[in-house]
């Protein structure tokens, strides 16, 4: 009697069709992964495009399992949707930290203009110098107006020795700030005689000649100090009496704030 012949045995392989999507789908996961790092979202949806394509026929009916799965340009998950939408915790804490800091440093400069600018009028009323000067915080800083008289002859922009005096008293205060210093000239409408062709020549002069003794005298360093020269452009008062001229005759020391 003849032995039938054993039938082959088949492996069912019906395993292989889920495992194939899964790594395709494994493979999409790294593909988003990668995107959502600093990429070209145009470049990408490019990428994504041709990609589907390729794999469209792992999923049945023939649809893109990555399409599905990566959709940058609809609902603008990309990398870019992530930098303008979201701010990392880290970077949100250190602009926090850093606005905190900047409205410390802002009381504190505040705080110290405040003191010098009292220091200042007390000091200039003991050496009755009140009713010639001006002590004043504004939005822009600390401004030290100094009428001409205490400081030049009329028409003429070189420092007496009662004129250093003045100076010399506020030179104290001074030394203590950080800030920068402006030296600004201005006189009044009255034409000028030479050596100075105009009110502005003159009104710069004055202003280089306080610069120039506050630098000597190591008061404010070089690097923090400057002039304007205005003439007379930009009076306090009028230019129709003797007493308001006198007051557009002058030179303002600004101190100006670091924060404003």
């Amino acid at each position: 009697m003849k032995r039938k012949k054993r039938q082959e045995e088949h492996i069912d392989e019906g395993w292989l069709l889920p495992y194939a999507d899964m790594l395709t789908l494994v493979l999409a996961l790294f593909i988003v992964m990668f995107a959502m790092a600093k990429v070209d979202e145009s470049k990408f949806s490019e990428f994504r495009d041709q990609f589907g394509i390729i794999f469209s026929g792992s999923a049945p009916g023939g649809d893109s399992i990555v399409g599905s799965v990566i959709d940058f340009g609809q609902h603008g998950s990309g990398a870019g949707a992530l930098e303008e939408d979201e701010e990392s915790p880290e970077a949100t804490t250190k602009a926090k930290e850093e606005e905190k800091e900047v409205k410390l440093a802002q009381k504190m400069e505040d705080k110290q203009m405040l003191e010098v600018s009292q220091k200042l009028k007390e000091e200039l009323k003991g050496l009755e110098l009140s009713g010639d000067t001006n002590v004043s915080l504004r939005s822009d800083g600390l401004h030290i107006n100094l009428d001409s008289n205490i400081l030049f002859l009329p028409g003429d922009a070189q420092m007496s020795a009662e004129a250093k005096k003045s100076l010399d008293s506020l030179a104290e205060h001074l030394k203590k700030m950080s800030q920068e210093v402006v030296i600004a000239g201005h006189t009044d409408t009255v034409a000028i005689n030479p050596p100075y062709k105009s009110n502005w020549e003159l009104s710069a002069a004055r202003a280089i000649s306080v610069m120039d003794y506050l630098i000597e005298e190591k008061v404010i360093e070089r690097d923090k100090i400057s002039i304007q020269a205005y003439g007379d452009t930009k009076p306090q008062t009028t230019n129709q009496t003797v007493k308001g001229r006198a007051k557009n005759r002058r030179v303002e020391i600004i101190i100006k704030k670091v924060y404003q």
